[in-house]
């Protein structure tokens, strides 16, 4: 277990050097991981982006003909610019049996996990497959999984279980909220502010559209499930930025609104869009009664499902199984790629090492505890690769080690 601990811990510091933020390329890292798996003789897939600076990787291990458990990570990390890193964050430093860097919780310290047992899981993969799904862009609204996933779903069997290793603490997670992101644009028509009637003021439409927002975002709030175990019970929508104007002495003729809805399993966020686009008709009418080119835009900035896995799901029973954890339902907040697995038809639970109170922070950390505990994850799981999963679904659900944690 020490030999196996080091491996991760060498894979880790050579992933968190790769300075993969969404907003740059992650093909060295890429390259690092190919090079790692052609190691062992596995070959893998590049699923490139249009640009072709970034790319997502599909590999498989094992009979490829049969259903098998998909292993999923995102490559891609948060900026590092805060001020109060006490080391390089593009340099991985393990102090006190931790590993600090940007991206070491989320989520390289899963890809590393990984990375470190493929002799073992291509060993034992005898009559399970394991595929291994890493993507890009996942902080930036999960716009590198689409591709990704719809490969995976098209492959001659599908899988029939996905792991996506998000900071858990290794605990099952079978729910989280879905995410819609938009960027409205109010052009209106500038003028002097001593002739306001001969303008339209893009700030003031903009200011009606975000009273109408934080209306919703109330009435959300009033709605608030006792039952629900989401923090918190119910959906938020949260208006994130607003710009607009120049000078005090020019009606503003340009204003930009970004906001987001981060909904519950159960919520027609469709109908909450559609009033939000009622609101912007109004404000477009109202505005072009004083200037007839003025006009209001909405865009996608991000997307993606919230995951709903019932707590019977045999996939939550295996999890459980190999993490030694409780097979119950368990909810977090944040957004992953599950949700899209799940809506390909792939069981999905979300487990992984680390806490996600301590991402996207200055002195991102993972202990080696963590890390060894997820490679204790990933031998129990290689164990169970030589039956056919099948078996694995039609045991009787089952808990094991209820009362412990690792």
């Amino acid at each position: 277990m020490t030999d196996r601990l080091d491996a991760t811990v060498a894979h880790l510091n050579r992933l968190v050097g790769f300075p993969t933020v969404s907003a740059d390329s992650n093909l060295d890292l890429i390259d690092y991981i190919e090079t790692a798996l052609a190691a062992e003789g596995i070959k893998a897939r590049r699923i490139a982006d249009s640009s072709g600076h970034k790319a997502s990787l599909l590999a498989t291990i094992g009979p490829a003909g049969r259903p098998g458990v998909v292993l999923s990570a995102h490559t891609d990390v948060v900026p590092a610019g805060e001020a109060n890193w006490s080391s390089p964050p593009f340099t991985a430093s393990l102090r006190e049996r931790r590993v600090y860097g940007r991206g070491s919780c989320d989520m390289k310290g899963f890809i590393a996990c990984i990375l470190a047992q493929i002799d073992t899981l291509k060993r034992m993969a005898s009559d399970t497959p394991v595929h291994i799904a890493l993507s890009y862009d996942e902080e930036v609204g999960c716009r590198g999984a689409p591709d990704l996933v719809a490969a995976v779903a098209q492959m001659d069997v599908r899988p029939a279980l996905c792991i996506v290793g998000e900071p858990t603490s290794l605990k099952p997670v079978t729910a989280h909220k879905g995410k819609v992101a938009r960027r409205i644009t109010i052009k209106g028509l500038t003028g002097h502010s001593a002739l306001p009637h001969r303008a339209a003021n893009a700030v003031t439409a903009a200011s009606r559209i975000v009273s109408l927002i934080d209306d919703i975002a109330q009435d959300c709030a009033l709605r608030a499930s006792p039952l629900s175990t989401f923090d918190p019970p119910y959906t938020t929508v949260h208006i994130g930025s607003l710009h607009g104007g120049s000078a005090l002495n020019l009606v503003p003729d340009r204003a930009v609104i970004e906001f987001e809805i981060r909904y519950l399993p159960d919520t027609d966020v469709a109908a909450l869009l559609r009033r939000i686009e009622a609101g912007i008709d109004d404000q477009r009418a109202r505005l072009r009664r004083s200037a007839p080119e003025a006009d209001i835009t909405s865009e996608d900035m991000a997307s993606y499902p919230g995951l709903a896995t019932a707590g019977d799901e045999p996939a939550l029973a295996i999890v459980a199984e190999i993490t030694h954890s409780e097979a119950r339902r368990e909810t977090v907040s944040f957004g992953t790629e599950a949700g899209l697995y799940s809506a390909a038809g792939i069981p999905t639970i979300v487990c992984g090492p680390g806490n996600m109170a301590r991402a996207h922070k200055a002195n991102e950390w993972i202990g080696l505890d963590e890390l060894a505990a997820t490679n204790r994850m990933m031998e129990r799981l290689a164990h169970k690769l030589g039956q056919p999963i099948a078996e694995w679904l039609n045991s009787p659900i089952k808990t094991l080690h209820s009362t412990s944690r690792q």
